[in-house]
């Protein structure tokens, strides 16, 4: 009961940071935080604490790298720091992998729709979309 609590209020936080991002592009500091301290508490109720502990480093490295390159906000890195603490690196790596390849298409949908205006695609929505299906499928696994 503990876990699921967690993972609702980690979801609720994460959703009101994606609809920051795509309001305003910038995920406030205090909602990451938030999941940060909920990714904690995680450690000790929740299953695979040393998965957890590496889940906030190699997907936020990765942003890192495409940070690099310009195309990637801190608040973008901040947040996948909180979801690989909540998540741990495999469910992490997954949620990454698979918004880093939607996000283009939503870029291309975008551009083909002839809306100029818009510069940046957020990361964040994507993000918490593939995080509620995880949390589903852990949901249906365990």
């Amino acid at each position: 009961m503990q876990g699921f609590l967690l993972e609702a209020l980690f979801l609720l936080l994460l959703f009101l940071a994606a609809v920051t991002d795509i309001r305003r592009r910038r995920i406030p500091n205090t909602l990451v935080t938030l999941m940060l301290i909920i990714g904690f508490i995680g450690l000790f109720i929740l299953r695979f604490p040393q998965e957890r502990v590496i889940g906030c480093v190699f997907p936020a490295a990765v942003l890192w790298a495409f940070k690099k390159r310009g195309n990637i906000g801190y608040g973008d890195i901040k947040l996948m720091i909180a979801v690989g603490l909540f998540y741990g690196y495999m469910y992490a790596s997954v949620i990454l992998a698979c918004a880093l390849l939607l996000t283009p298409c939503y870029s291309l949908f975008i551009r083909k729709e002839k809306r100029p205006e818009v510069k940046t695609v957020p990361l964040a929505p994507f993000v918490a979309v593939f995080c509620l299906m995880a949390s589903v499928l852990r949901i249906l696994v365990i």
